[in-house]
C-alpha cells in the first residue's frame, strides 16, 4: 500500500508537469484554433539550450536555465512571426500541420546537432533524497516540481485574473473575434501567447532531463500522454487541462506499479476513450453550441 501510494504522489507531480504543456496548449488552442503539435520538440531543443549553455559556454546550472528561457521565448515569437501569422486564410487545419511540419523539422535538427551522443545526462537540480512522509520517502525531485507549477500556475492564474494583460489573453481566449473587434493588439497577444508556450515547455523539459536524460525524442511520449490529458479534462478548459493530466499522471503511475508498464498505457488510453463516449466535451469542457 505504501508503494502505491507513493506512486500516487509521483503521478501527481508528472500530471502536474502534463498539466504545464497541457495549459500551453490548450492557451494556444482557446486563442487561434490550433493544436500545437510542436510544442513537445519545442520543448526539448530549449533543454538543449540550457545543456549545450552549460557544456559548451561553462554557465552554472542557474544561468543557463535563465539563458534557456530566455532563448524559449524569443524562438516562441519566432514562430509566430515565421510560422503561424504567415496566410491566415489558409484555415486552422492548414495552420495545425503547419506545426507537425515544425516538429519534424526541430527533431531533425536536434538528431543532426546532437543525435549522435545521446542521451545525455542532466545534472540535477535538487540534492538530497527526500522527505520523509510515514514509511515512504517523497523525492525531492517531485517536490520540486509541485513547487514550480504551483509557483507558475499560480502566476498565471493571478495574472489573468488581476492585470490588464491577463484581461486581454482571457478575452482573446473566450471571444477572439470579440477582442479583434474591440482593437485588442491580436498580433502581440498571439505572440506573446507563443512566448509563454515555448517557455512552459522549456520549464518542462528541464525539470525532467535530470531522471529521464536528454535526447531528441525525450518529449515525444510526454506529449501524447499530456494530450491524452487535455482531451480528458476537456480542450476548450484551462482548469481541465491540469485536472486531466494530473489524472493521467496518477492512473499511469500506479498502475505502472501495482501491474506493469503496458498496462499503464492501457489503462490511461481505455480511460481516455471511456470518458469520450460519456462526456465528449471532457471533464470541465464545455459542449459546442452549434447555430443552425
Amino acid at each position: 500500500m505504501g508503494l502505491l501510494l507513493s506512486a500516487g504522489i509521483s503521478g501527481i507531480a508528472v500530471g502536474l508537469l502534463y498539466g504545464m504543456i497541457g495549459f500551453a496548449i490548450v492557451m494556444l488552442y482557446k486563442s487561434t484554433g490550433v493544436a500545437n503539435f510542436a510544442q513537445g520538440t519545442l520543448a526539448t531543443l530549449g533543454g538543449f539550450v540550457c545543456w549545450a549553455s552549460m557544456t559548451d559556454l561553462g554557465l552554472p546550472l542557474w544561468a543557463a536555465i535563465v539563458v534557456a528561457l530566455v532563448a524559449s521565448a524569443v524562438l516562441g515569437v519566432a514562430v509566430y512571426f515565421v510560422v503561424i501569422r504567415p496566410r491566415p486564410s489558409a484555415g486552422n487545419l492548414n495552420i495545425t500541420v503547419r506545426t507537425l511540419g515544425l516538429s519534424l523539422l526541430l527533431l531533425a535538427v536536434m538528431e543532426w546537432r546532437w543525435g549522435a551522443g545521446a542521451p545525455y545526462r542532466f545534472p540535477a537540480i535538487v540534492e538530497g533524497t527526500g522527505v520523509q512522509v510515514a514509511d515512504f520517502v517523497v523525492p525531492a525531485q517531485s517536490l520540486l516540481i509541485a513547487a514550480v507549477a504551483a509557483a507558475i500556475m499560480g502566476t498565471l492564474w493571478a495574472l489573468f485574473r488581476y492585470s490588464n494583460v491577463g484581461l486581454s489573453f482571457r478575452a482573446m481566449a473566450e471571444q477572439p473575434d470579440t477582442a479583434r473587434l474591440l482593437g485588442l493588439p491580436a498580433t502581440r497577444l498571439s505572440a506573446a501567447t507563443w512566448a509563454i508556450s515555448a517557455v512552459l515547455g522549456t520549464v518542462v523539459a528541464i525539470l525532467l532531463a535530470p531522471s529521464s536524460f536528454l535526447a531528441p525524442s525525450t518529449m515525444e511520449s510526454y506529449l501524447l500522454f499530456t494530450f491524452t490529458g487535455i482531451v480528458l479534462g476537456g480542450l476548450t478548459s484551462l482548469p481541465g487541462a491540469l485536472l486531466g493530466s494530473v489524472i493521467v499522471g496518477v492512473v499511469s503511475n500506479v498502475t505502472i506499479v501495482a501491474l506493469s508498464l503496458e498496462a499503464g498505457v492501457l489503462v490511461v488510453f481505455a480511460l481516455l476513450l471511456v470518458v469520450m463516449l460519456l462526456r465528449p466535451q471532457g471533464l470541465l469542457g464545455r459542449p459546442e453550441s452549434v447555430r443552425l
